[in-house]
C-alpha cells in the first residue's frame, strides 16, 4: 500500500482511533478525574459503571465543576458512539449532527477505543468547530439524564 502525501492514510475509524482513553467511575470526585486526566493528559474519560458506559467527560466538565462535586454531576449523558468500521466520514458527520467533540468507539457491546476531533484533524479529516466554546460538546443538544 503506497501513502500519498496530503491525502488521508486512514478511512475507517478503526484506522485513526485511539485505545488508551482513561475510565473513572460516576462517584469519583471531580478533583480526582481532574488529577487523572493531568496525569495521563487525556482530554477525554469515559465513565463506567460496573462495565456499562454511563456518561463521557472532557477536561472542560471537570474544570467547570462545583469543587467537591462528583463525576456524576457533571457528565454527559447520553453518550453517542461509533462502530470501528464505520468511516472516518460518518465520524466527522456524527460529531457535527450531535455537536460532540468524540465519540467512544464501540463493537458487540466492548469499547475498542475513541475517536476525537484531535484523531480527526490527524487522519486529515478537520473537524474543528469554531462557534463551540467547549469543542468537546455543547450541553444544550445532549440532555444530561442523571
Amino acid at each position: 500500500m503506497e501513502l500519498v502525501i496530503g491525502e488521508p492514510s486512514a478511512r475507517f475509524v478503526s484506522e485513526a482511533m485511539t485505545t488508551m482513553v482513561p475510565e473513572v467511575g460516576p462517584d469519583l470526585t471531580v478533583e480526582d478525574a481532574l488529577r487523572l486526566a493531568e496525569e495521563t493528559g487525556a482530554h477525554h474519560q469515559l465513565v463506567m459503571d460496573e462495565g456499562t458506559l454511563v456518561g463521557i467527560l472532557c477536561r472542560c466538565d471537570l474544570e467547570e465543576a462545583e469543587p467537591g462535586s462528583f463525576v456524576s454531576d457533571c457528565m454527559s449523558v447520553p453518550v453517542m458512539t461509533i462502530r470501528p468500521d464505520q468511516s472516518l466520514a460518518a465520524a466527522v458527520a456524527t460529531m457535527a449532527d450531535f455537536e460532540v467533540g468524540c465519540l467512544p468507539v464501540m463493537a458487540g457491546g466492548l469499547i475498542l477505543g475513541l475517536i476525537s476531533e484531535g484523531e480527526l484533524d490527524r487522519a486529515g479529516m478537520a473537524a474543528s468547530r469554531s462557534d463551540v466554546r467547549c469543542r468537546c460538546h455543547r450541553r444544550a443538544r445532549l440532555p444530561r439524564l442523571h
